[in-house]
């Protein structure tokens, strides 16, 4: 079962290309200020960054799904 956090495949193919776009926008800034934490000793969750990294690799590949007719 998905985390309310964590968006699933389905949730992402619904979305439209500038809004998977912009979700990626944000993600990697997410990303950016997670590891920024990490550094400084700040971030306690540090499972947080790879969840990250996976929510983006998500989104790249509904991304690339859509933009490449199979």
């Amino acid at each position: 079962m998905a985390t309310p956090t964590r968006q699933t495949i389905k949730d992402l193919r619904a979305m439209s290309t500038p809004d998977l776009q912009q979700q990626l926008h944000a993600l990697r800034q997410e990303l950016w200020q997670q590891r920024l934490k990490a550094k400084a000793g700040a971030l306690q969750q540090t499972h947080l960054i790879t969840m990250t990294r996976r929510q983006i690799a998500r989104a790249f590949t509904v991304l690339r799904e859509t933009r490449t007719p199979a």
